[in-house]
């Protein structure tokens, strides 16, 4: 609703089937009747109101208060104009709902300057989401730690192209409040960058969740964390420097381990007698996700095992064996989370982990081949299957007719399937997919060459949020309209590698999207 579309009435009575009672007008109300009415409003429409009279712009002053939480977006979210959301209109919006804040989380677009700002005027915040792009702004955010006393919960993503520094976070975490339980620290992984940071933990005696992606600490730092009994949480990376390091000795309190940072790398630190540790020491663990490295996991003694049965994620990169898979089955039966990075044919392993009946979530990973028994096995017992990626797998001879991939289509509760096979894949499967699952929300299909009429299944997809397609060489610019047409709340689509598809395409989805009313913005990708 804008100013515009709103009448006021003034000194009007209106009668109703003889009744001459005089009605109240908006404009009768006071300040606090006024704002709550404002309150009703989105945030862009909030500050639009003020623009009304004087009255009604300091009524809006008073209509923030239920503002405690705001995630940035790429627009503004105004229904009927979608304007891209600036660090100027943000500040707008901070102006006025920023001391009632407890939560922020700013999008890629915000550069490291407006963290004073926030620290300004934002001092109840108990949870920040923000990134460090550029290396000289670090005193922007000691600026704004040292007044944001009351923070809890501190993610901070490191995304800058500074190629030879060290990047120098120990400032920054000096500057953090005592009291803060989460500290969660990413960067993407960059060979020629130096890793290597130090940074001291020691002082937070409530820490509770602590994540570091693609740092490597130094060990003293390591030393400091496998004292902090307070964790129930760690995420974080083990490189060679770390060996021998008893990290888990005394965390007995954890609940989530993920060792894998969300990369495929192998982790020669990680030695069986390290998971034995793990094993022994972290019984209420819930989430277990590790890399590739130089354990064993047919070594752990079974009754180590018993340990995991509260287990909820598993993740592990191994040679998936029928023995391996007979155990998890048995004591982890509470399982709803599994990823396996397996180059192994392990189809005896894989029918036999369908047993698991509270899966909701199975990330088959790695170059391997699957028999047609095991996608039905996947099919029939895997019923409470919301994601589903088989990524880089040949089904292996004899493919029946119709593919054992249209079994699929009984996974009535899939929100995510990824299924890269470049030969296996027909156009039958994803026309079973489209019509059976309803609940679909992103379909990764990339260089499954083996479908050849791909504007037809493309028109039968609805719902979705995101779509890989890149390689489908049979795409065409009328069928990706059509889909985006058809998918109003789709956010992101990739296209690459396809040569049908041409500049025209950027105009027509342009054009495509330019009246959605929930503003949403595609964020297309092509050659």
């Amino acid at each position: 609703m804008s100013a515009k579309r709103i009448c006021i009435e003034k000194d009007q009575q209106i009668s109703d089937d003889g009744d001459k009672d005089q009605k109240v007008v908006i404009n009768s109300l006071d300040y606090d009747s006024l704002a709550q009415i404002i309150m009703f409003l989105p945030i862009p429409e909030r500050i639009e109101m003020e623009k009304v009279c004087v009255k009604w712009k300091e009524a809006c002053q008073l209509a923030w208060y239920d503002i405690t939480k705001y995630k940035c977006k790429s627009s503004i979210g105004r229904s009927y104009d979608n304007r891209l959301l600036t660090q100027s209109y943000l500040e707008k919006i901070l102006l006025r709902c920023g001391n009632y804040l407890m939560e922020l989380s700013l999008s890629k677009v915000f550069s490291s300057s407006i963290m004073p700002f926030i620290g300004d005027h934002c001092k109840n915040l108990t949870t920040l989401e923000c990134k460090l792009d550029d290396n000289s702004l670090i005193d922007c955010f000691v600026q704004a730690f040292t007044q944001l006393n009351k923070l809890k919960c501190i993610k901070i993503t490191v995304d800058h192209n500074w190629w030879n520094d060290t990047i120098n976070l120990s400032t920054i975490i000096d500057s953090l409040p005592l009291e803060i339980n989460e500290i969660h620290l990413f960067t993407q992984p960059m060979s020629n960058r130096n890793y290597n940071i130090s940074m001291s933990f020691k002082k937070f005696k409530n820490l509770q969740k602590l994540t570091i992606h693609n740092f490597c600490l130094a060990i003293i730092n390591f030393q400091e964390i496998a004292d902090i009994t307070t964790l129930v949480h760690l995420s974080i990376g083990l490189y060679d420097i770390h060996k021998n390091l008893p990290l888990f000795n005394k965390l007995v309190n954890l609940e989530y381990i993920d060792l894998a940072m969300g990369i495929d790398y192998y982790a020669y630190s990680l030695s069986t007698k390290v998971l034995e540790t793990i094993f022994c020491s972290c019984i209420n663990l819930k989430h277990f996700n590790i890399p590739w490295g130089v354990y064993d996991l047919a070594r752990i003694p079974l009754e180590k095992w018993m340990n995991f049965q509260n287990l909820e994620y598993l993740g592990i990169s191994c040679t998936m064996m029928p023995d391996l898979a007979n155990t998890i089955v048995k004591y982890c039966m509470n399982l709803k989370h599994l990823r396996i990075n397996s180059y192994n044919i392990m189809d005896t392993a894989l029918e036999k982990l369908t047993e698991l009946k509270n899966l909701e979530c199975l990330r088959l990973l790695g170059d391997y081949s699957l028999g047609e028994e095991s996608i039905i096995a996947i099919s029939n017992n895997c019923k409470q299957l919301k994601r589903l990626e088989i990524a880089e797998c040949i089904i292996v001879e004899p493919v029946s007719s119709p593919p054992a991939l249209d079994e699929l289509s009984k996974l009535q509760y899939l929100e995510h399937l990824h299924l890269c096979m470049p030969s296996n894949l027909e156009d039958s499967t994803i026309i079973a997919i489209a019509n059976n699952c309803k609940n679909l929300k992103s379909l990764d299909v990339r260089g499954c060459t083996g479908l050849t009429e791909t504007d037809s299944f493309l028109i039968k997809l609805k719902g979705l949020k995101e779509l890989n397609c890149s390689e489908c060489d049979e795409l065409t610019n009328a069928g990706i309209i059509q889909f985006i047409k058809n998918n109003p709340d789709l956010e992101k689509i990739t296209l690459f590698g396809i040569d049908n598809l041409t500049s025209d395409l950027v105009i027509a989805a342009d054009q495509a999207t330019k009246n959605r009313t929930n503003g949403i913005i595609l964020d297309l990708k092509m050659d």
